[in-house]
């Protein structure tokens, strides 16, 4: 059978041409890519389009079905009837290790067990759906059906317009809602979190991050909770004996053996020691409740029909797949490059939700094609009748699919006065501030300076050595090593430049390309930009949708800089590296327009201010913490105001040539230098101020006293004098002494804060060089 789709989209097809389609597929992978931190997936713009006859019969089966299984959950967790009958396959069920014993008997809250099913269905050549698998214990698509959307009705909007379609996100309102009035306790707001693993997939986590975000419950990992006295509660920033805050329901989209080491025995996870019993106690609901993998058992699916007339007294609408099964087949683009389109096997992934009246099914889905040639992923439509209104398509609705998911970095600090009016019967939750957000947004702050000051420090370097790899004086060549010797000091990538022979153009140019393209290096431009994209897309629930094309881009041009994925000839590194100072100047913009001024903006805040101090600390000592002759030292100089952005205020400041004592002078002590060392202390003490204390804690105040009371005391003229009178060139200077013991009290501020607000296991960062 083949499915005929619109002919208002078949016209728009045939505008776009084979051109259109093919740049607007391309464009939508390479976006999705960019959001999703995966291999660019293959997509296809021509959409699934299900007419409202076809969705009707499709989603009244897929009720029929998630009741059917919540009922089964019911009777084999509860008091296990259909175990005493010939129906249900009980051998294969009881050795089943997905059947969890100790979650028999554990209460719920709402009249219905299950929370969400993925179901996988296909239309067959006569017309009729039929399941090809069902995942309950982690359903998931629902972030990534709405982020296909997104990214497709950006690259091929004349499709979108042509067609009336329902829209998603009416659906996650209404599940938000019903979560909301589920979890509600006592006369107040319950909270819900959502229990996500650190997965080697990208593309789950995404989803989940993303469908965390829809219903507006915060991601949290197993560190994030703890149990005592049947209670589960959010560890807080903080010291540990802070009781937390009570978390009313989990909705868990780790597997189900995977959450109490207690009960369930160990796993590589860890897991929430005693959330089984908190469950039995009834003090926290689980979504889906624990066990619900056996309902994936494969031969309780193919009992499924019998089983229905025994539970639902009703004849079961969508059959399991058979092995001759002969699927329909939708128009779409050839996968051999071919201009004109063609008809694919195609299966869809639908998700089922539980609301206040039953089950809903999400108005769309992921289509996946199957056959022989690589997978395509395609929208689904579900088309609105001529006679009916348009549901769900006001501008909020709209805005949203189309892009902007949050208003910015949410406010995950705490209570916060509310002005708006809320409706009748809704309580407000305040949002959460767990560990590892508040851990995550500290080191993001600290990975997008690394990012900015690596960038910007080897920009300037290249654009110098070029100019002085012309000269043959002493002077230069002193100048060149100086500043190759100080790209390895402040990025630590030791041996680096020190132990090279300069002299050779190759050997430089090799070790510079490493380190703006070896990933694996820690401290190198690479590794440190995959450490700022990966903290970014943790905070992905928090974060606004305008900064993952940043973060794209951003990728692109760090491809570029090693000639990767660009024609010959590559551009100049030094443009790309401006690129990278852009996007982390756009980042910057972004998260101060958008984040609100509480604890979140308060942790990113220190962090990004220890992070540049260290950096220009480390730049420094680096290049005058050792005398040259003058003519190397003004040059050296020189390059450093450009790396500081300080050249203009120098010379508003000092009308004369640039000179080391006086630049010093100038970074040291003017505060209004926003790349200033004064600047980032002062910045620095206020963010310290805001962080909440029950007491004052001397662990953070003592360093940062310390460390602006060694520098207020430093005299550049005296700092940068040779130790012993030594007048030979490369001399050390005091201030290799005195930068060294600054930078040793910024890293214990830096540890006492982590120690102070995280936990200790989050202190060092698997995804970066932790210099702390």
């Amino acid at each position: 059978m083949t499915s005929t789709p619109p002919q208002a989209l078949v016209d728009e097809l045939e505008a776009l041409g084979p051109r259109g389609r093919r740049r607007a597929a391309a464009s939508a992978a390479n976006m999705f890519a960019a959001d999703v931190s995966a291999a660019a997936p293959v997509g296809d713009p021509v959409p699934v389009v299900l007419d409202a006859e076809d969705w009707s019969q499709l989603s009244a089966g897929l009720v029929q079905r998630m009741r059917l299984l919540d009922a089964l959950y019911a009777d084999l967790y509860g008091p296990r009837t259909v175990l005493a009958t010939d129906v249900a396959p009980v051998a294969q069920l009881l050795q089943d290790p997905a059947y969890l014993r100790t979650a028999v008997g554990m209460p719920t809250r709402g009249n219905h067990h299950l929370f969400a099913l993925t179901c996988t269905v296909a239309r067959t050549a006569d017309g009729s759906w039929v399941v090809l698998e069902d995942a309950v214990d982690v359903p998931d698509g629902g972030g990534t059906t709405l982020e296909l959307r997104r990214v497709l009705s950006r690259c091929a909007p004349t499709l979108y317009r042509s067609t009336p379609l329902r829209r998603l996100h009416p659906f996650f309102d209404t599940v938000r809602t019903s979560l909301h009035q589920r979890t509600r306790a006592d006369g107040r707001a319950g909270r819900t979190v959502v229990l996500t693993e650190d997965s080697s997939d990208p593309l789950r986590a995404f989803d989940h991050s993303w469908l965390a975000n829809l219903l507006g419950a915060p991601v949290v990992s197993v560190g994030d909770l703890r149990t005592g006295s049947g209670t589960l509660t959010l560890r807080l920033p903080g010291l540990d004996s802070d009781p937390g805050d009570a978390v009313d329901a989990l909705l868990r989209l780790v597997p189900s053996p995977l959450v109490d080491p207690l009960d369930l025995g160990p796993t590589p996870l860890g897991g929430v020691t005693g959330l089984v019993e908190a469950a039995r106690c009834g003090d926290v609901e689980i979504f889906n409740p624990l066990g619900a993998g056996l309902l994936e058992n494969p031969h309780l699916r193919s009992a499924l029909p019998d089983l229905c007339r025994q539970l639902l007294h009703e004849d079961l609408q969508l059959r399991p797949a058979g092995p001759d099964t002969e699927p329909a087949t939708w128009l779409g683009l050839d996968p051999s490059g071919g201009d004109d389109l063609i008809e694919r096997p195609v299966r869809l992934r639908l998700l089922v939700m539980g609301t206040e009246d039953g089950y809903e099914v999400l108005p769309g889905g992921i289509g996946v094609t199957a056959d022989d040639s690589p997978e395509a992923l395609k929208d689904v439509w579900v088309t609105v009748p001529e006679t009916a209104a348009v549901p769900g398509v006001g501008d909020t609705d709209r805005t949203l699919e189309h892009g902007a998911s949050a208003s910015g970095l949410a406010d995950v600090s705490g209570p916060t006065e509310l002005s708006r009016a809320t409706s009748p019967g809704v309580l407000t939750a305040y949002p959460a501030m767990t560990r590892s957000i508040g851990s995550d947004l500290f080191w993001f702050g600290r990975y997008l300076e690394r990012v900015d000051s690596t960038a910007r420090l080897l920009r300037t370097v290249l654009d110098t050595v070029n100019d002085l790899d012309a000269e043959r004086s002493a002077s230069a060549g002193t100048a060149q090593a100086v500043l190759l010797g100080a790209v390895t000091e402040v990025t630590t990538t030791y041996p680096g430049f020190p132990a090279l022979d300069l002299r050779s153009r190759e050997t430089v140019r090799r070790e510079i390309e490493s380190l703006l393209t070896d990933r694996h290096r820690p401290g190198s431009l690479a590794q440190s930009y995959s450490a700022l994209a990966h903290t970014t897309r943790t905070l992905r629930d928090l974060i606004s949708d305008d900064i993952w094309p940043v973060i794209a881009r951003m990728s692109q041009h760090l491809r570029t800089l090693g000639g990767q994925d660009s024609p010959p000839p590559s551009p100049p590194q030094e443009q790309g590296l401006t690129e990278i100072v852009d996007g982390c100047l756009t980042l910057s913009g972004a998260v101060a327009d958008s984040m609100p001024r509480n604890l979140g903006w308060d942790l990113t805040e220190v962090g990004r201010k220890i992070e540049r101090t260290m950096s220009l600390l480390a730049l420094l000592k680096s290049v005058l913490g050792r005398r040259r002759s003058r003519a190397a030292e003004a040059r050296i100089a020189g390059a450093v105001a450009l790396i500081t952005e300080s050249g203009a205020s120098y010379r508003r400041s000092y009308h004369a040539a640039v000179q080391p004592e006086l630049l010093l002078e100038l970074l040291l002590a003017d505060t209004s230098l926003p790349r200033s060392i004064a600047f980032q202390l002062d910045r620095l003490g206020l963010a310290l101020d805001r962080l909440p204390e029950v007491t004052p804690s001397p662990e953070l105040r003592a360093p940062l006293i310390a460390l602006r009371t060694r520098i207020g005391g430093w005299e550049p003229q005296e700092l940068l004098h040779p130790l012993d009178g030594e007048t030979s060139d490369g001399a050390p200077t005091a201030f290799l002494e005195e930068a060294d013991a600054a930078m040793d009290t910024l890293r214990e501020l830096a540890t006492a804060v982590e120690n102070r607000f995280f936990r200790p296991s989050e202190s060092t960062s698997r995804w970066g060089i932790d210099d702390v």
